[in-house]
């Protein structure tokens, strides 16, 4: 690397030490209706926000990442290392309790031999000390850390699958593996593996300060240093710095998984100034990681940026892939609003066809995923002003809930909101909407009844005024004359506030 392009507070490979960096983390990029959005870098390339925190009570997981910060202690109730480096399921599916955290062996000396007779103790031999490529835990039990993120690694695919227990225990995993890389002796990373995993760890949810305190010490990793730094950059947040790096190196050239996450990485870096190129990445990635949170993570970003283009083929075909492959994800929920957001704004959705489309779309979930996605799709696109798509999802919403449920009453508030503007359906759907049972909708919903009721009032009141006499003969009007009638100016205001109620809403 030229020194002269090496950011000023890294410093170069033999130079001095600088203490380690503990800085806060930089804050999660905000959520935005636009696609591209979500590939803001922070932390790790497999989700749009890094990895996911632990869910709350009755709370989808969300892409968000909130890893430790290097030693910090970890919670009584955290799941920290096993010996073996991580936390397979037991009989029952669930992730077993493990013994304390694991650390990093420093050089040991064996204890002395048990003599046989009563004679004076004679120490033994030396014994060499263990190699420091490897780890150690408390019982003895030595582990590459190589080994180590394999089987985080192996927790996320779980997560992928499914395991929603797999989100909280990597919280857990993430802050262990975060105090035992801390603490390493730099001459583990002489190894070329444990270097390897060393960059396939904070591209998978690593904390950003314990990286960067490792590779202030000597001797650096021993690893490409466009790579390394390139890394540090990436998951600082740092874009364009880390292009510079990164934009340089060949992911087919790694072993196949570091290679997945590389070019997961470079598609996040490139998207917004060459998105065709930033496709043909996460196409990579999928193919030199299969069945892995790393294609989870690229299928559902690709699918992003084939919205973005306008590319209706690829939208439709990849999304049914993800539906078909990773509907049960931990991340799911998020690609399913994103999902929902993205068809919308897409030409497929004001074809004739379009409600038929999203149904084939469809067909490969069962009926309460495709409820809910017809529910997603009603409520964008009602904030998108496409009042008759809003109104065929939601009834196809309302076909597949059940009678007097919360998502019936959804569907009807929806339908009616979709409804209220239309001259010949407005009444009936303030009829309806004055049924609803409003303690089972929330905030933002019930809001938007209001505002719903408010039009259809309107509209009537529009409906109801005179015809002007044809026979009568008019007389000449200029642009200065034409003003709307009070009524329609209601009209227009209450369309105005529901427009806004909408955009507001939490997505």
């Amino acid at each position: 690397m030229d020194p002269a392009s090496a950011p000023a507070d890294i410093p170069l490979a033999g130079g001095p030490p600088a203490p380690p960096v503990a800085a806060a983390a930089p804050p999660a990029a905000p959520v935005s209706d636009a696609p591209l959005a979500a590939f803001a870098p922070t932390r790790g390339p497999l989700s749009p926000e890094g990895a996911p925190p632990a869910p709350a009570p009755d709370a989808a997981p969300t892409d968000t990442p909130a890893p430790a910060p290097p030693n910090a202690q970890t919670p009584a109730t955290a799941t920290p290392l096993r010996a073996d480096g991580g936390p397979p399921d037991d009989a029952s599916g669930k992730v077993a309790p493990a013994p304390p955290p694991t650390t990093i062996a420093a050089p040991a000396v064996e204890p002395r031999t048990a003599q046989a007779t009563v004679a004076p103790e004679v120490p033994s031999a030396p014994v060499a000390p263990r190699p420091a490529s490897a780890a150690t835990t408390t019982a003895g039990d030595t582990l590459k850390p190589v080994e180590m993120v394999r089987r985080l690694q192996h927790l996320q695919d779980r997560i992928a699958a499914g395991s929603v227990e797999g989100v909280a225990t990597q919280r857990a995993v993430i802050a262990n593996m975060d105090q035992a890389f801390a603490s390493a002796d730099p001459s583990v990373w002489q190894d070329p593996a444990n270097a390897r995993a060393l960059i396939s760890y904070f591209l998978s949810g690593g904390s950003p300060p314990v990286l960067r305190a490792i590779i202030t010490r000597d001797p650096r990793p021993a690893i490409d240093e466009k790579l390394l730094l390139g890394t540090l950059l990436y998951t600082e947040g740092r874009e364009d710095a880390a292009l510079r790096e990164l934009g340089e190196v060949d992911a087919r050239k790694l072993p196949n998984l570091l290679g997945a996450q590389i070019a997961l990485a470079q598609a996040t870096l490139t998207v917004r100034q060459d998105p065709q190129k930033a496709s043909e990445l996460l196409d990579l990635a999928r193919l030199l990681a299969p069945g892995t949170l790393v294609e989870e993570a690229a299928l559902r970003r690709e699918i992003l940026v084939a919205a973005q283009r306008g590319d209706v083929a690829a939208f439709e075909r990849l999304s049914r892939h993800y539906l078909y492959r990773f509907n049960r994800s931990a991340y799911a929920d998020n690609f399913r609003q994103r999902f929902a957001s993205a068809m919308v704004r897409m030409q497929v959705a004001d074809s004739p066809d379009g409600l038929a489309r999203l149904k084939d779309l469809l067909t490969v979930l069962d009926d309460e995923g495709r409820r809910e996605m017809y529910l997603l799709v009603a409520r964008a696109a009602l904030m998108e002003g496409k009042t008759t798509l809003a109104a065929g999802a939601a009834l196809r919403a309302r076909e597949l809930a059940a009678t007097a449920s919360r998502d019936a009453e959804r569907a009807q508030v929806y339908l009616g909101a979709a409804e209220a503007v239309m001259p010949n359906r407005f009444q009936a759907a303030a009829e309806a909407l004055k049924r609803v049972d409003r303690s089972r909708l929330e905030p933002a919903d019930s809001a938007l009844v209001d505002a719903a009721l408010s039009t259809a009032n309107s509209v009537r009141q529009a409906d109801q005024l005179p015809l002007p006499d044809k026979r009568a003969p008019s007389p000449p009007s200029t642009a200065d004359d034409i003003k709307p009638s009070p009524a329609m100016s209601r009209a227009r205001d209450a369309l105005t506030k529901i427009d806004a109620l909408l955009k507001a809403a939490p997505r």
